[in-house]
C-alpha cells in the first residue's frame, strides 16, 4: 500500500512538471485551424494504419509498406527486415513497439538497436491490435487470440476466446498502473490481487479505450462514446500527459484541452468541443458535433484511418490518402460574407467593434469567437471615432454619430447647394474640427456645424497621409519625402525621405513614420531611421499599437511585428542597433499582407490586449493575452554522413575513408507544431572558429577537409526560441591517404633536403668551374706573356749582349773603353737573369709563405714597435698561381692595415692547408674596429677594403673580417681546395 501511495504521489509531481503544449482553441472552428496536408507526392505513404509519438519528437507511421518516421518536413522509411505493420506504441522510456501483421513484435530502442520479443518457436499473440506497458515494465497486448502479456521474456494468454476474434479490440494502462482492455462486447479491467481479468460494465459497453483529460475512461465505438465506471480511489489524478502520443486511435481522442475528436461521423472529421467536461453520459458523437470536416477538400481523404494528438498539441489524422495536421493558428480570421478588401473599423462607447465595407456600404458587428453580424439596418463607407469615442459611421449624405447607445446625424456637404452621394474616402478628429475627404468635395472639415472648404486653411498643397495630434492638430504627409505638423494655421516641416515613400504616421510618445524603408522615429527637430535585421518585416507599415503589456504591434508587409518595450527602448537608445523583433506571417495565419488601398490605419486596439489586423486577404484578429509559446524543447539528431560516394549513419565514431575532401553531415530536430521555424547551429571541432548558423536548413557542408580527428555538434532551438537541452555530437575521423601521411611527408622532406643539397652542390661545382676557367684563362695568358718574353725580348737583349761582346773582343785588354764595356755587359747579364726569373714567376709565382714573409718582415723592420709571426698548419701544398696571387695580395694588404693602422704589438700570419680548403688568417692585437665603422669603410668605398672583397670575389674565396674596439682585427680568407690546389696535369 505504501508502495502504490508513493507511485501515485511521484506520478502527481511528474504531471505538475510537464510542460503544457498549446492545445486547439475549441473555438476556433476546424476549417480556420491551420491545416498541412501531406499525400504521396510529398513523400508519405499512403494508407497509414497506425501511429505513435516516440520522446525524442519523431512521428511513426506504420503502413502494409513499412515503417516511415516524420520530423515534421521530410519522410523516411525505416530500414527493417519485415514490412507489413499492425499496430504501434511509444513506451515511456523511448522505445516503439512494432507489431506485424502475421505476428510477432519487435522493439526499436532509441539506439536504433531491435529486439525480438520472442524466440524462434515460442508461442506468439498472433496479430496484436494494441499494446501498452505497466509500471512494472509487463507488456500488454490484445489481439484476436486474446489478452496477453509478456514477462521474464515469455508470453501468457489472461484472456482468450471467440469475444477477442474481432478487430475492435484495445487496450490501456491509466494514470493509476490499472489494466484496462476491451474487445466487441465488453471491457475487462485487470485485478492484480487474483491476478486475473474482470469484466466491467455492462453488455453496451463496448468500443476503442480513451481517457479523458481528467483521467476518465472512455469506450468509443465510433457512433456513441461511454463513460467506463472505474473502481474509487481516494487520491484523483488526470491522465499522463504523453498518453495521446503513445498510440494512435481508430475512432477519435480526446485533446489535452477536452475537446472530442471523432472519425467516420459519418465520414471525414468532427469535433465535439470540451466533451471530456461533460458529465458521466454516453455522447452522441453525430448529434452533439459542433463542427465537422465532410467535404473531399477539406482532408487528404474522407476514409479516416485513425487519428493522434502529438506531444506539442497538433492533431494528426491518417487517411486513406495521406495526412493531415491541425493546429492553432495565433491569428484567427473574421469570416465577413462578400468582398473585404477595404474595410475600415472602429469601436463604439459598450466595446463593440465595427466594421465598414467601402464598396458595399455593408455594416458589421464584430466580436471575439463569433461569427461577424450584419447590421441591415445601417449603411457606411467608414467608420472612426471622435474624440469623444463616440462611432462615426460616414454614408453617402451624412454621419450617423453613436454616443452611448443615442444616435444622432451630421449631414454632409451639399456641393452647390445641392445633396447629392459623395464617395466619403475618410474621417478624422483632430479634437476642433472634423476632418472629411470624399472624391466630389475634396478634404472639408467641420467647424460650429458648418462644414469649410479646405482654401479655408493653411494646408499644405498635396497630402498622402494625415494623423491627429493635439487638439487642432495634424501631422500630414506629402509623398515628396517631406512631412508637416500643422498647428492651427502654422505649418512646420521635416525631412521624412530616409523612409521612401510612407505608409503610416503614427503619433504617440515617439512620433513614428513608416516608409517602403522601414520606421524613423523623431528625435528633437530630426527622425533617426531605425536598423531593421531585416528591413522587409518593417517595409511598408500601415498599422501601429501598444498594448497594456508595453508591446508595440506592426501591421506590414510580411505579416503582424511584435517588438516587446524592452527592445524598442533599446533601440531607441541607439537608433544603429539593430531592432529585435518577431514576425506573426502566412504560416500562423495571415493573409497576405498589410492593406494599404485607403491609407487607413490597419490595426484596431481594442484595448483588453484584443487586435484586428486589417490585411489584402481580409480581417484577422489576436488576443495578445492568449499567446502561448511552444514550450517543448526540441530534440537534435544526427542522421548520416554524406560523401560523394557513400553514407555513413551518425552512431559512434564515422570513419570516413582516405582522401575525402567534401562530405555533409546531415541532421535534424523534430518539430511537429511548425518545423518551418525550427533553426539549427552547429560546430566543427577543428575547422570552424564559432558556431554557424544554419537557418532552417537540415545539413552542414565541408569542402577541403584534410584528414584528422574532428568532432561535430548541433544545437536548434523551435519557432518560439525554446532551445534544446543537449547539444549532439559525433566525432569524426578521415583516414589519410599515403601522401598524406606523416612518414610520406617526412621523406619528401628528406628528398626535398637531398634535392637542396644537390642543386647546391652543383651550382657551387659550376661556380667553381666558371671562377676556375676565369683563372685558367690568367693562367694561359701569364704563359703566354713569359713565352713572349723568353722568345723575343731576352732573346734579343742575348743577342745585343753577344754582338757587343764581339765588339768587346776586338778591343785591348786593359784599356777603359774595354773595362767599361764589360761593366755593361755583366749588368746586362743580371738583366737577363732577373728577366728569366720574372718568366719563371709568370709560369709559377713565388710561394705564398715566402711572399707573406717577406712583406711581414719588411713591415716588421719599418715598424720597430710591431712584432711579426708566421705559422702554417697542414702539410704545404702548391697553389694555383693566380689564385696564390690572389690571396697573397689579399693577405698583404690586411698586413699593411696591421702594421699602419691597428697599433698592435703582435701581427700573425697564419696559413692552414686543408683537405677541402686553405685558410688563411691574419690577426693582430692593436685597437680593433666597430662593425659600425667597418661598414662606413665600406659605404665610403675605402680601396682597400672594397679591393680585397673584390680580389676574393675573383678567387672565388669566402672573407670575413671580425673585429671590437681594443680586442683587435682577424681577417680570414677560405678558399676551397679545388680552386687554389694545384693539380699535376
Amino acid at each position: 500500500m505504501r508502495r502504490n501511495r508513493w507511485k501515485l504521489a511521484a506520478g502527481l509531481v511528474a504531471l505538475l512538471l510537464w510542460h503544457t503544449a498549446q492545445a486547439l482553441n475549441p473555438t476556433i472552428r476546424l476549417e480556420d485551424l491551420n491545416r498541412a496536408s501531406w499525400s504521396e507526392k510529398d513523400g508519405v505513404p499512403s494508407n497509414i494504419q497506425c501511429m505513435a509519438q516516440t520522446r525524442d519528437g519523431w512521428l511513426w507511421l506504420g503502413t502494409s509498406d513499412g515503417l516511415y518516421r516524420f520530423d515534421g518536413v521530410s519522410f523516411e522509411r525505416y530500414p527493417l527486415k519485415r514490412s507489413r505493420i499492425f499496430s504501434l506504441h511509444a513506451s515511456d522510456n523511448g522505445d516503439l513497439l512494432i507489431s506485424y501483421e502475421l505476428e510477432g513484435v519487435q522493439v526499436l530502442h532509441p539506439d536504433g538497436k531491435l529486439t525480438d520479443l520472442a524466440p524462434a518457436g515460442a508461442p506468439k499473440p498472433g496479430s496484436v491490435a494494441s499494446m501498452a506497458t505497466d509500471r512494472d515494465g509487463t507488456l500488454w497486448t490484445v489481439s484476436v487470440r486474446g489478452l496477453h502479456r509478456y514477462v521474464n521474456g515469455q508470453w501468457q494468454t489472461m484472456a482468450s476466446g471467440i469475444d477477442w476474434t474481432n478487430q475492435t479490440l484495445s487496450i490501456l494502462v491509466d494514470q493509476y498502473g490499472r489494466v484496462w482492455a476491451s474487445n466487441r462486447d465488453a471491457v475487462y479491467l485487470y485485478d492484480r490481487s487474483q491476478d486475473k481479468v474482470v469484466r466491467v460494465g455492462g453488455n453496451a459497453l463496448r468500443g476503442n479505450l480513451i481517457q479523458s483529460p481528467d483521467g476518465r475512461i472512455w469506450a468509443n465505438s465510433g457512433e456513441r462514446v461511454m463513460p467506463v465506471p472505474a473502481p474509487p480511489l481516494g487520491v484523483h489524478l488526470p491522465r499522463q500527459p504523453d498518453f495521446n502520443s503513445a498510440e494512435s486511435r481508430t475512432h477519435g481522442q480526446f485533446d489535452r484541452d477536452g475537446n472530442l475528436w471523432a472519425l467516420h461521423c459519418p465520414h471525414g472529421l468532427c469535433r465535439v468541443a470540451r466533451a471530456g467536461e461533460l458529465a458521466a453520459a454516453p455522447i452522441d458523437v453525430a448529434r452533439q458535433a459542433n463542427d465537422r470536416l465532410d467535404q473531399p477538400w477539406q482532408l487528404s481523404a474522407l476514409t479516416t484511418n485513425n487519428l493522434l494528438e502529438d506531444r506539442e498539441g497538433n492533431i494528426w489524422v491518417a487517411t486513406q490518402n495521406g495526412l493531415d495536421r491541425f493546429r492553432e493558428n495565433k491569428l484567427v480570421p473574421v469570416r465577413i460574407a462578400g468582398p473585404a478588401a477595404s474595410l475600415t473599423t472602429a469601436s463604439d462607447t459598450e466595446g463593440r467593434l465595427w466594421a465598414a465595407e467601402w464598396t458595399t456600404h455593408t455594416v458589421w458587428q464584430l466580436t471575439a469567437g463569433a461569427a461577424p453580424v450584419r447590421d441591415p439596418h445601417r449603411s457606411a463607407q467608414v467608420v472612426a471615432n471622435d474624440r469623444d469615442g463616440a462611432l462615426l459611421l460616414a454614408g453617402s449624405r451624412e454621419i450617423e454619430r453613436i454616443y452611448h447607445g443615442k444616435s444622432s446625424r451630421i449631414p454632409l456637404p451639399a456641393p452647390d447647394g445641392k445633396p447629392v452621394d459623395l464617395t466619403v474616402l475618410g474621417l478624422l478628429d483632430d479634437g476642433k474640427r472634423l476632418w472629411m475627404a470624399s472624391i466630389q468635395t475634396g478634404l472639408m472639415a467641420l467647424v460650429d456645424g458648418a462644414w469649410l472648404p479646405r482654401s479655408r486653411f493653411n494646408l499644405p498643397p498635396r497630402i498622402a497621409m494625415s494623423a491627429a495630434g493635439g487638439v487642432g492638430q495634424l501631422w500630414l504627409s506629402h509623398n515628396d519625402g517631406g512631412l508637416s505638423f500643422y498647428d492651427n494655421d502654422k505649418l512646420t516641416r521635416y525631412d521624412i525621405s530616409m523612409v521612401g515613400q510612407e505608409s503610416g504616421i503614427f503619433p504617440g510618445p515617439q512620433l513614428v513614420v513608416a516608409g517602403d524603408h522601414g520606421l524613423a522615429v523623431q528625435r528633437g527637430n530630426q527622425f533617426v531611421l531605425l536598423a531593421p535585421a531585416d528591413a522587409a518585416a518593417l517595409r511598408n507599415v500601415t498599422g501601429m499599437t501598444v498594448t497594456p503589456d508595453g508591446d508595440r504591434w506592426l501591421n506590414g508587409a510580411k505579416g503582424v511585428v511584435r517588438i516587446r518595450s524592452t527592445d524598442w527602448e533599446a533601440s531607441l537608445r541607439q537608433p544603429q542597433v539593430p531592432l529585435v523583433y518577431t514576425v506573426i506571417d502566412a504560416l500562423e495565419g495571415y493573409p497576405g499582407r498589410a492593406a494599404m488601398e485607403n491609407r487607413l490605419p490597419t490595426i484596431y486596439n481594442a484595448g483588453n490586449g484584443r487586435l484586428w489586423f486589417r490585411a489584402t486577404g481580409g480581417l484577422v484578429t489576436l488576443d495578445t493575452t492568449q499567446l502561448r509559446p511552444n514550450p517543448v524543447k526540441p530534440v537534435v539528431q544526427l542522421l548520416r554522413v554524406a560523401t560523394d560516394e557513400r553514407s555513413y549513419p551518425a552512431t559512434g565514431r564515422v570513419q570516413l575513408p582516405a582522401g575525402t575532401r567534401n562530405f555533409n553531415i546531415q541532421f535534424t530536430a523534430p518539430g511537429l507544431r511548425k518545423p518551418e521555424g525550427m533553426r539549427f547551429q552547429y560546430f566543427l571541432k577543428g575547422v570552424d572558429q564559432h558556431w554557424q548558423d544554419s537557418g532552417t536548413r537540415r545539413a552542414a557542408y565541408y569542402t577541403n577537409i584534410g584528414p584528422g580527428r574532428y568532432t561535430f555538434s548541433v544545437r536548434a532551438v523551435n519557432e518560439d526560441d525554446m532551445a534544446s537541452e543537449t547539444v549532439a555530437s559525433v566525432p569524426l575521423e578521415i583516414a589519410p591517404t599515403v601522401v598524406q601521411t606523416w612518414w610520406f611527408q617526412l621523406l619528401c622532406v628528406v628528398f626535398a633536403a637531398l634535392l637542396l643539397a644537390g642543386w647546391y652542390q652543383y651550382r657551387l661545382k659550376k661556380a667553381t668551374a666558371a671562377i676556375a676557367s676565369r683563372l685558367q684563362v690568367r693562367m694561359d695568358e701569364r704563359a703566354r706573356i713569359a713565352r713572349t718574353l723568353h722568345d723575343t725580348f731576352l732573346q734579343s737583349v742575348q743577342t745585343l749582349v753577344l754582338r757587343v761582346y764581339a765588339v768587346l773582343t776586338r778591343m785591348p785588354e786593359g784599356s777603359e773603353p774595354r773595362a767599361r764595356l764589360e761593366a755593361i755587359l755583366d749588368d746586362a747579364d743580371r738583366a737577363i737573369e732577373e728577366g728569366r726569373d720574372q718568366v719563371q714567376l709568370l709560369r709559377s709565382g713565388l710561394d705564398i709563405e715566402q711572399q707573406l714573409n717577406q712583406t711581414g718582415v719588411a713591415l716588421a723592420a719599418l715598424h720597430s714597435t710591431t712584432q711579426f709571426e708566421l705559422a702554417t698548419e697542414g702539410e704545404a701544398r702548391p697553389l694555383s698561381p693566380p689564385v696564390q696571387d690572389e690571396l697573397a695580395a689579399i693577405a698583404q694588404e690586411a698586413l699593411r692595415n696591421a702594421f699602419q693602422h691597428a697599433r698592435a704589438s703582435k701581427v700573425t700570419v697564419r696559413i692552414e692547408y686543408h683537405d677541402d680548403a686553405l685558410v688563411l688568417q691574419v690577426a693582430d692585437d692593436g685597437r680593433g674596429l666597430d662593425q659600425d665603422e667597418v661598414r662606413n669603410r665600406i659605404k665610403e668605398r675605402h680601396f682597400g677594403m672594397v679591393g680585397m672583397r673584390e680580389r676574393a670575389r675573383y678567387a672565388g674565396a669566402a672573407i670575413d673580417i671580425t673585429s671590437s674596439p681594443g680586442q683587435g682585427t682577424v681577417m680570414s680568407l677560405k678558399a676551397s681546395a679545388r680552386l687554389c690546389y694545384a693539380t699535376d696535369e
